[in-house]
């Protein structure tokens, strides 16, 4: 039977055995985390004794390799008794989606029925999350849950722009944060998950958080959020740090509109979905963006990527971009939510139908427009707190829905076209 767990070592999966079945299950996955993780793995210990007494426990590290002291960090930590601790590395593809896959593969070995994930490099977790993503799963037989945090305006701007705004207009929920990286579930989404064939993909990588959120709709858990405060975590500049996460959870978005597109469709508007817990609006600690970097990377992608652009957005799109790309002081530039949504949109037909160029240059082409979406974003909110600025996240988010007529003409004319080029006939209802 070892064979069917193809991340977890024999020895990891002789160790579950020995252990048999456990009622909660919290999973950390890790790269480098020596200096955060201690605390993530105490906090969640005691969380789970606090909140959950009586249910057998375990803690799962699945870890990438770290060349630092994070697994001997971890396997020196102490938890209480009660609570069975499994230090693991993962197999396959470097990307906390390989470390997601040996935690589901753990949790069906021990048939939890509660399954949380959080990161490692969280500073604010404390014991009541473990609560909050994990109750609603224990108590009220959600399948999923999603958290819902506050965050400072300039943190999460690949969830604002791209993985909030898409999971609200393709599939009518409302999830604040469906990249979260923090997520209670069951065991069966779990072993769901841990048999789909995606593991060679960007979803094994920063892929797996939309993926997760994007399964757990369209398998037809039910979900909902739990209100978590305020996220203080090691925060990333979106000008220089978050090149690859962009590219992998746009990849990710993209590939499962081509997979989902019977569920998505015909949805129309949205609704919203349950927070469990108090939602306390508090300014989170300030944090810095460099407005001119970002612009500078949207002018030096357009003289790169001038010819592809032009291939793949509508000509008006094209003309306004090219626009915005003149501008000669930061005071002048603008990249308005509307470009922005047409220009994602072009891009999602461009992936799922026939481009000239391979789908990773393609997305890789987008990081620049993403840039200048953020600058924009971030010159019109200089002056405001993170919550006045929530409202320019939300108004983006109903422009995304607003324009999903201009989507779903633009797909189906593009997947008519590709039938008729490989002499194909379109699907009944197509």
């Amino acid at each position: 039977m070892a064979e069917e767990y193809t991340s977890l070592d024999p020895d990891v999966v002789e160790l579950c055995r020995r252990i048999g079945r456990v009622d909660i299950l919290v999973g950390i996955p890790s790269f480098r985390n020596a200096d955060t993780i201690s605390h993530v793995v105490r906090t969640a210990a005691e969380g789970m004794v606090q909140y959950f007494p009586g249910l057998r426990a375990a803690i799962v590290n699945s870890d990438g390799g770290s060349t630092d002291d994070t697994v001997e960090v971890v396997r020196r930590t102490p938890v209480p008794p009660q609570v069975h601790k499994i230090v693991t590395p993962y197999k396959g593809l470097p990307g906390k989606g390989s470390a997601f896959k040996a935690i589901f593969e753990i949790v069906t070995l021990l048939q939890a029925r509660i399954c949380v994930v959080v990161d490692s490099d969280l500073r604010s977790i404390t014991p009541e999350w473990i609560r909050l993503l994990g109750e609603p799963v224990w108590k009220n037989s959600y399948g999923f849950v999603a958290p819902y945090y506050i965050r400072h305006k300039y943190d999460g701007t690949i969830t604002n722009n791209l993985a909030y705004p898409l999971t609200q207009a393709l599939y009518g929920r409302r999830i604040r944060q469906p990249i979260g990286g923090d997520f209670g579930f069951t065991g069966s989404l779990a072993l769901i998950c841990s048999h789909m064939d995606v593991w060679d993909t960007d979803i094994a990588k920063f892929g797996i958080d939309i993926w997760m959120t994007t399964t757990a709709i369209t398998e037809g858990f039910r979900v909902c959020q739990s209100a978590m405060g305020v996220k203080i975590h090691n925060v990333k500049d979106p000008g220089s740090d978050l090149g690859s996460m962009f590219l992998q959870v746009a990849s990710t978005i993209f590939h499962l509109m081509g997979e989902h597109e019977v569920k998505w469709m015909g949805v129309r508007g949205s609704t919203a979905t349950r927070i469990f817990g108090d939602v306390r609006h508090e300014e989170p600690a300030g944090m810095e963006i460099n407005v001119e970097n970002l612009i500078d990377h949207f002018e030096a992608g357009y003289r790169r990527y001038q010819e592809l652009w032009e291939m793949v957005m509508e000509p008006a799109n094209f003309l306004e971009v090219s626009f915005a790309s003149r501008a000669l002081r930061e005071s002048d530039f603008s990249f308005p939510e509307t470009l922005w949504v047409k220009v994602v949109y072009d891009f999602a037909v461009a992936y799922n139908f026939e481009c000239r160029v391979s789908r990773r240059e393609l997305v890789e082409s987008m990081i620049p427009l993403y840039c200048a979406r953020t600058a924009d974003f971030a010159i019109r909110t200089r002056s405001m707190t993170s919550m006045e600025a929530e409202t320019l996240v939300q108004r983006q988010a109903e422009e995304f829905e607003w324009l999903k007529p201009y989507l779903v003409e633009k797909w189906l004319r593009a997947r008519a076209q590709a039938a008729e080029g490989s002499g194909q006939a379109l699907p009944a209802g197509g």
